[in-house]
């Protein structure tokens, strides 16, 4: 119950922002509303089946009734409706979900997310070297553990390529940004400096005691501290385990169409955890009453 009413005031607000008509043709059919349609696309990420096995689900669910849906869409209306929504109404969606959020702790990290979907057991058996992925890298919140902005791509990249737009992009002020040695960058300090913010890594020695360049570099090393550092790094791991733990398949062949899939996936993570959060202050208001 929770998390229909959780999903259903997300969608709604994202409506309301956007400024969506209710339905997408003006002279056509009206079985479906933009509502519906992207509630279903969240249902469609978290449960992690392909279109035509999604479709099967949602006939034995309860989802129809909750989400009023006169009949079941078919596959092709559901694809239709994915081709549609853009990257724009993903990030404002998942923006819309985190706006009520108190920021302290940021965190940055990088992972791959497999394209092939082979099991790693095989591929070693038949040496295969390389194989098809998404880079990822997010921002997230080291205390709530929610996704705030992604980036991907499907090359390598550095990871201080991606940090450099995600800190960018942040409209978070005064908040500490916490990442690996990867992200020892005197431009990306700056960067976080220009938002009020602080980036807070390690600093790469290169075989000296002292950084020898940049003036941030030198002040992070005089005040680092080791347990501070690890209350908002070590979160972040936590993080890409949680996400990557809900079975993640990219199935879309398109380049955008694999990115806008991903963004799906993050937002359905989000309102996983922001659902689990409701329900335990649910539990903690009804065991102290």
């Amino acid at each position: 119950k929770q998390s229909v009413e959780v999903l259903n005031v997300q969608v709604h607000k994202v409506i309301h922002e956007l400024q969506l008509v209710a339905f997408r043709n003006k002279f056509g059919p009206k079985q479906f509303s933009q509502h519906q349609m992207i509630a279903l696309l969240i249902l469609k990420a978290r449960s992690g089946k392909s279109l035509r096995d999604f479709v099967i689900w949602l006939c034995e669910s309860k989802w129809p009734e909750w989400l009023k849906l006169t009949e079941i869409p078919s596959k092709s209306t559901i694809h239709n409706y994915f081709q549609r929504f853009g990257m724009k109404i993903i990030r404002t969606l998942n923006n819309l979900c985190l706006q009520a959020q108190q920021v302290v702790k940021l965190a940055i990290d990088s992972t791959g997310i497999d394209l092939s979907g082979a099991s790693k057991h095989y591929e070693k058996r038949i040496f295969r070297e390389k194989t098809p992925h998404l880079k990822l890298s997010i921002l997230a919140d080291s205390d709530s553990k929610l996704i705030h902005d992604w980036i991907s791509e499907e090359r390598h990249v550095h990871d201080v390529q991606h940090a450099k737009r995600l800190v960018k992009r942040t409209s978070l002020k005064e908040v500490d940004i916490f990442a690996d040695k990867a992200y020892d960058c005197e431009e990306l300090m700056q960067i976080a400096a220009a938002k009020r913010n602080r980036l807070y890594c390690p600093i790469r020695d290169f075989g000296n005691k002292k950084p020898k360049s940049g003036r941030l570099r030198k002040k992070l090393h005089k005040i680092f501290d080791k347990k501070y550092y690890n209350t908002g790094r070590n979160p972040v791991e936590c993080i890409m385990f949680l996400f990557k733990n809900d079975q993640i398949k990219i199935r879309s062949k398109r380049k955008l169409n694999k990115y806008k899939e991903l963004g799906w996936h993050i937002l359905a993570y989000n309102l996983k955890r922001l659902a689990r959060a409701i329900r335990l202050l649910l539990q903690m208001t009804l065991d102290s009453a």
